[in-house]
């Protein structure tokens, strides 16, 4: 599978006047893709400690120039990349002209957006704040939009301590983003020395940070017991936030960091794009102002929230992003006489024989007889179904009245990554065309987990089999 990884190209900017959101929450989505996808990352005059982030987790850097000309932009790169390759936009510049040309080029398109300000041409939109519906986004008839904080884009550090929370010392982290460019973390440290803050304050600050000389001056003459730490990896930062059984952030991408590993956050909102998150979050008591709550909440309201944060930051964001991208990059056709060879190597391996109800090795003139018979019957439906372009595995529908049988094996070197299920998905929506008052039933053996799971995720109706021992029947 390694010579045939679809590609992804990640395109986000990120510096001290914009900030870095766009590029960290990029770079989580890259972390998340890497192991089955080969991704790469496109940025404008990227810091380098900014390019030391990206090489940890995609293939390769392609460093643009400035440009007023974003269109120019799109078409010279659309140039470089293939028909369906992956293109991942995260940015407020990449309108719906800069998408359509990535589009007109047959690439896969998927927007990371927050504001929902303008018409998307993409397959797909990601958006991670809460409380939004389809109805707030102009989009076309295929895009697949897929919000809320279940696809929150957070790196694997944070996503493993969401499902191991510990308890944590009452100090206080607080971090205002990558570049903070009007200097709100100054702000907040007045706010909080006027509380009387007591415990320790753990100040991280971003490469892209201008204001170290203000804050040095302040830091020498203040109250507060503040740790100043810069440039953090997300280990790190999973480190010092188990420390900190409370946060001071924007309602930006650091907060859904912290919320991952639990405790009372404050938000403090520093740009526009930020309103609806921090909405949700009051909303659903899933953390406080920072502006009307710090230093005047209670330990019951700090109870509630805590309570609600579980349910929704679990770590499982990397199954349902992956599944984003394979719905983009696999498909089903009919199969044809030159699959013949295909399909008898499938057969024959070994785990599909052990799961098959005659487990027997197949002699190959006796499958060539059979693949030709099942290309002419017309009660059967065969397809293959193809990863970026590779075939991958293979759906058969055994028509009889108004039922169809269903069976599918999947090529032994793409098990273990998910894909079973969108190798039975592709194979029903295709069939689904031309037969949609069929019944499809499907028989699994009682020791087959895998596939089982797979019936079940499809919201197959489950019962025990009559018609085959040792086996459950589900129905769709």
């Amino acid at each position: 599978m390694e010579n045939n990884k679809p590609k992804i190209y990640f395109r986000a900017d990120g510096n001290a006047t914009m900030g870095l959101g766009h590029v960290i929450r990029s770079l989580a989505l890259a972390e998340m893709s890497n192991d089955i996808f080969d991704c790469h990352f496109i940025i404008r005059n990227p810091l380098e400690t900014l390019e030391t982030q990206i090489l940890e987790v995609c293939t390769s850097i392609l460093k643009l120039p400035d440009t007023i000309d974003d269109l120019a932009e799109a078409t010279s790169l659309a140039g470089r990349l293939q028909a369906g390759d992956v293109i991942v936009l995260d940015g407020y510049h990449f309108k719906k002209s800069y998408q359509q040309v990535f589009k007109n080029r047959g690439l896969k398109v998927v927007c990371i957006d927050d504001i929902h300000e303008s018409h998307f041409v993409a397959d797909a939109i990601i958006n991670h704040a809460g409380g939004l519906k389809k109805w707030d986004y102009s989009f076309e008839k295929y895009t697949k939009l897929f919000l809320g904080v279940e696809y929150a884009l957070v790196r694997k550090p944070f996503r493993e301590a969401a499902k191991y929370k510990v308890e944590k010392p009452n100090n206080l982290f607080i971090c205002l983003g990558g570049a903070d460019p009007e200097n709100h973390t100054l702000e907040v440290l007045q706010e909080v020395e006027k509380t009387g803050e007591a415990n320790t304050c753990y100040l991280v600050l971003g490469a892209a940070y201008l204001h170290q000389a203000e804050l040095l001056k302040f830091l020498e003459n203040t109250t507060l017991s503040v740790e100043l730490l810069n440039n953090l990896s997300a280990d790190d930062m999973v480190y010092y936030m188990n420390k900190c059984a409370r946060a001071v952030t924007p309602p930006s991408t650091i907060a859904y960091e912290y919320l991952s590993t639990g405790g009372a956050l404050f938000l403090k909102v520093i740009a526009d794009n930020q309103i609806n998150i921090n909405k949700y979050f009051l909303e659903e008591s899933l953390a406080l102002s920072f502006e009307e709550d710090f230093g005047r909440y209670d330990d019951k309201a700090i109870a509630n929230f805590l309570g609600q944060q579980p349910n929704l930051f679990d770590g499982n964001q990397k199954k349902r992003f992956r599944n984003i991208f394979y719905r983009l990059t696999t498909a089903a056709r009919l199969a044809k006489p030159t699959d013949c060879r295909m399909y008898f190597d499938w057969a024959n391996d070994p785990l599909t024989r052990q799961q098959s109800y005659n487990s027997e090795p197949i002699i190959y003139e006796n499958h060539e007889r059979w693949f030709k018979e099942r290309l002419q019957d017309d009660h059967s439906i065969l397809y293959v179904i193809e990863f970026n372009r590779q075939p991958i595995g293979q759906v058969r529908f055994q028509l009889n009245q108004n039922e169809a049988v269903i069976s599918y094996s999947l090529d032994n070197h793409y098990r273990g990554k998910g894909l079973g299920l969108w190798i039975l998905k592709n194979g029903i929506s295709a069939f689904r065309k031309n037969y949609s008052d069929y019944k499809i039933i499907g028989f699994v053996k009682f020791e087959n987990i895998a596939s089982a799971k797979v019936f079940r995720n499809l919201k197959f109706r489950e019962v025990v089999a009559t018609e085959l021992k040792n086996s459950y029947k589900y129905i769709y």
